[in-house]
């Protein structure tokens, strides 16, 4: 009996080492999320300024669910080609990621700086398009949370970062939209019937490994 009552304990202690936590990924909004994200049990890896060469240098790792707050750092500049190309780089990263579910909330509303609302607009234009379009490079894209519609009443100290109450709402149309089933997108049914796994939907395979968050202050560029 006791040796029954050791194998249960040692199976169950095995079962948490190799379950795959979630995650929240991402730039200082991610940052400024973070309280709220590990309140309900994500790790955070995230640090201020992080543009597409932070994401590609991220190693990826086995997640359950991972919320992805990224895009803000990429918009300064950021023209209609550029705009059009940035999904097919987002789901080529995130299709080496082994998670669950993964989930994007995009860049919002700037108002108080004209040339990064422009290029906020234009990206979510892109997105939206994107997700009509059943391309294979696209398979990856994550599910879309729109900074455009979610987040953009929400108050700002600085034209950028919302305050604790607005990161507070953010994350918790969040936590709603991960609670929803989830609808794969043209792009994802294409590569589905095509025999092609999308790694957005796919359950994962992969172990566990340590993950460190990085978290500095919320200050300066997202």
């Amino acid at each position: 009996m006791r040796w029954l009552v050791s194998l249960g304990f040692g199976m169950l202690l095995a079962g948490r080492a190799w379950a795959c936590p979630d995650v929240l990924l991402g730039d200082s909004l991610a940052v400024g999320m973070a309280p709220d994200a590990r309140a309900a049990g994500f790790e955070v890896i995230a640090q201020n300024g992080a543009g597409l060469p932070w994401l590609r240098q991220q190693t990826p790792r086995c997640v359950g669910r991972l919320v992805l707050v990224f895009g803000t750092n990429d918009l300064r500049g950021l023209g209609t080609e550029a705009a059009e190309a940035y999904p097919r780089q987002i789901a080529a990263i995130m299709e080496r990621w082994p998670a669950e579910r993964i989930i994007w909330a995009t860049p919002g509303c700037f108002a108080r700086d004209p040339a990064l609302d422009a290029a906020s607009r234009l990206l979510d234009r892109a997105l939206l398009d994107s997700q009509t379009r059943a391309e294979a490079a696209l398979a990856h894209l994550p599910a879309l949370h729109r900074g455009r519609v979610s987040r953009c009443e929400y108050p700002t100290a600085d034209g950028v970062h919302p305050t604790a109450a607005g990161y507070r709402a953010w994350w918790e149309g969040l936590q709603g939209m991960m609670a929803q089933r989830p609808v794969p997108s043209a792009a994802a049914t294409a590569s589905a019937n095509s025999g092609m796994p999308s790694a957005a939907m796919a359950a994962s395979q992969a172990s566990a490994r340590a993950i460190r968050a990085s978290v500095p202050g919320t200050s300066g560029s997202p």
